[in-house]
């Protein structure tokens, strides 16, 4: 188990920006390899809700919502060979929302083998991914 933890802060209320990052069909917005984001159950969004996702060189993956507290706290995971739970956590700050995620990551199979190359990666690009979700904000604040 690998858990890299990140935070932001975000130019928006805690609610907008809980709507927006619970919903990962966003993703393809800000995550460049991010290709497709579907949900794929009815209803609106929160425990037991299901999306197929697929990143650059991976197979779909189905992520379900297993913590939905709007607007502090959610939690996704999915399972393979790399299973993912994914917890975000909002608090209001005076300049808008601080963003904190902890992207916990567990390999299986063969997985396990490559795995300490791809945590240098990811680590490098769930930072990154903080940069874009806080740029993605402050566009919307100045489209508002």
């Amino acid at each position: 188990m690998v858990l890299i933890r990140n935070s932001t802060v975000l130019s928006a209320a805690p609610e907008e920006a809980f709507d927006y990052l619970s919903d990962l069909r966003s993703e393809e917005e800000w995550n460049p390899i991010c290709e497709s984001a579907e949900k794929i159950t009815d209803g609106p969004i929160g425990v037991g809700t299901k999306f197929h996702m697929e990143w650059e060189r991976t197979p779909v993956q189905v992520v379900e919502v297993v913590d939905f507290q709007r607007p502090h706290t959610w939690t996704m995971h999915s399972e393979g060979d790399l299973e993912v739970t994914f917890t975000g956590t909002l608090e209001p700050v005076a300049e808008g929302t601080r963003l904190q995620v902890d992207f916990d990551a567990q390999p299986h199979g063969c997985f396990r083998l490559i795995f300490p190359v791809f945590v240098f990666f990811l680590r490098r690009h769930e930072k990154e991914n903080m940069r874009r979700l806080q740029k993605a904000f402050d566009r919307q604040v100045v489209s508002s």
